[in-house]
């Protein structure tokens, strides 16, 4: 009993090892961490934090996927009370997509984006983080709405 306690221990030293390894400098922390290994999948879950040299994020859950062949982190899904910071905006959703090869963040699920001031509300945010550009969209019920307060804005 006691020798399986600790390599689950070293085990998840080990986790926490490759997944700096993969990303050079992410970060997470949470209340309980599965790790699939014939899948290449860690699943953080309760309370979790994450966050590398450009992003910020909470979440109920974060799900990495590693791709062995590249020894990297391909993907990262974070569901439920998402919170994203990037460059000073923060963004609130239900679920997000974090792909890493194209450095890519989808966010879907009553979309929040604020920037100082100002305050943007759709269904899906589609934020490309190489060429610094987004795009927000609505279901077809409902539309993008945005407050923004012009006297921030020089």
């Amino acid at each position: 009993m006691r020798n399986k306690y600790i390599f689950n221990v070293i085990f998840a030293i080990c986790v926490f090892n490759l997944i700096t390894a993969y990303s050079d400098t992410i970060k997470i922390s949470s209340e309980k961490l599965n790790v699939y290994r014939d899948n290449n999948i860690s699943v953080f879950s309760g309370n979790v934090y994450a966050e590398d040299d450009t992003i910020k994020l909470w979440s109920d859950k974060v799900s990495i996927f590693y791709d062995e062949a590249n020894k990297s982190i391909n993907e990262i899904i974070a569901e439920d009370n998402i919170k994203i910071i990037v460059n000073n905006v923060t963004a609130y959703g239900n679920f997000s997509k974090y792909q890493v090869n194209i450095d890519e963040i989808l966010l879907e699920g009553d979309v929040v984006v604020i920037e100082k001031d100002n305050k943007i509300q759709s269904d899906q945010l589609i934020l490309d983080l190489a060429n610094s550009t987004s795009i927000m969209t609505a279901e077809s019920n409902s539309r993008v709405t945005a407050q923004i307060n012009k006297s921030n804005n020089e």
